[in-house]
């Protein structure tokens, strides 16, 4: 790991530890949970809050083999079906404060924490509203004020620099501020970052303009005439709705081919996408693999390299995509259904997002599962460990396309 990085994580752990010894503004500290139950609101005003149901109960199931299911890594086995209140709250007056790291606080005027769209994580896993991180803390900087109603796309975890989660977990909410009737009220949009050219990329083809984008990494703590914030995506859970693979294919390939100028680099139906650019879960034998794939007319990508409207054209018109599992997987967003997805796993690292993705996305999903090198006990090491494929197991999934002749269509 570079010493610039070491660095920084070093120094940011070190502030969250004083964070919650030295007493700063302490006042800025929510005193309580504002709870929101629909069915039987309680105590709430619309000078202090205002809630718009979006989807009540909506069940996202996870559809898979159990033989799939039984695969997944131990320390990350996802529900089989799960439900979520899909809500847009107004909060006037309100606060937003995060950590950019585990903690995303809605705060009312009255100094309530605002629960459903309020996030707070601890070893990767969704806390209660009453356990969220912001509680332990003691020191808080003064908020900045902006004039107008911000609209929070914030999001605990990796949305701040991983393009994966940026897709499922900050984007989305944009949809579920559209679905509320609030979208022509925004004049702000706080996102986690734009640190990344995919970040603008995307919201620029949204039409959102960089002017109207408030960083969440430069503005942690932020206070407004109107803050209006939405339920996470993925709820308080993994799983991914069908709607948000909907919305995603929906909102950008459209873009991508009304942007004629736009190249699809490589031009071939036949793509595997390298993790060479990545310094985790590096595949050991990768050279020997891509010259296999090449001789059945596969291209070796490396997503990172290409733009957003690149990504979306590339992927819109792969027939068949090869990878072993990681961020850049994501662009399956943007494939057509039936589109055929070989996804490879180290036996130590078999998380759900993008078989789960695929059934969403009615994409023709098929796996191989690859030895690791020993066993690991957590997340951090799953998701490190380098490994060796199977060449011979991927190609014999690869060549058992043959029998389905249109995968290989180039038209």
């Amino acid at each position: 790991m570079k010493i610039k990085t070491l660095y920084k994580k070093g120094t940011k752990k070190a502030a969250k530890v004083l964070g919650r010894i030295i007493p700063y503004n302490t006042y800025y500290k929510p005193a309580s949970v504002c709870r929101l139950n629909s069915d039987n609101p309680v105590g709430l005003t619309p000078r202090e809050i205002t809630a718009h149901t979006i989807y009540r109960n909506a069940v996202t199931s996870l559809d898979i083999p159990d033989e799939l299911y039984n695969a997944c890594s131990p320390y990350w086995k996802p529900e089989r079906s799960i439900s979520t209140d899909y809500l847009v709250v107004e909060a006037p007056n309100g606060r937003v404060y995060t950590d950019n790291e585990s903690s995303v606080s809605v705060i009312t005027r009255y100094n309530r924490i605002v629960e459903n769209v309020s996030l707070s994580l601890t070893g990767g896993k969704v806390t209660e509203p009453n356990l969220n991180n912001i509680f332990e803390q003691r020191f808080f900087t003064k908020p900045h004020k902006f004039n107008g109603t911000i609209f929070s796309m914030l999001t605990g975890g990796a949305g701040i620099n991983n393009i994966s989660h940026w897709f499922l977990d900050v984007l989305p909410r944009l949809h579920l501020l559209r679905e509320s009737g609030l979208y022509d009220k925004i004049d702000w949009f706080l996102v986690p970052s734009l640190r990344y050219d995919y970040q603008l990329e995307t919201l620029e083809l949204l039409d959102i303009p960089k002017e109207r984008i408030i960083e969440g990494d430069k503005y942690p703590h932020v206070t407004a005439d109107c803050i209006v914030a939405s339920t996470a995506p993925r709820g308080n859970h993994t799983l991914v709705p069908k709607w948000l693979c909907d919305y995603i294919r929906n909102s950008f390939v459209p873009k991508a081919k009304a942007a004629s100028t736009v190249k699809i680099t490589p031009d071939t139906p036949l793509v595997y996408i390298s993790r060479s650019d990545s310094s985790v879960r590096n595949i050991l034998n990768e050279n020997e693999l891509v010259a296999h794939l090449q001789q059945e007319g596969f291209v070796n990508v490396v997503s990172s390299k290409l733009s957003i409207a690149e990504k979306i054209a590339l992927f819109s018109q792969a027939r068949v995509v090869v990878s072993a599992t990681g961020a850049g997987l994501i662009n399956m967003l943007f494939c057509n259904p039936g589109t055929r997805i070989i996804e490879i796993f180290n036996e130590n690292f078999v998380v759900e997002p993008f078989f789960d993705i695929a059934t969403k996305a009615e994409l023709d999903y098929d796996y191989v599962i690859c030895k690791g090198n020993g066993k690991v006990k957590n997340m951090s090491q799953g998701q490190s460990q380098h490994f060796r494929v199977d060449v011979e197991q991927v190609m014999k999934t690869v060549k058992a396309m043959k029998a389905l002749k249109y995968v290989y269509q180039t038209a």
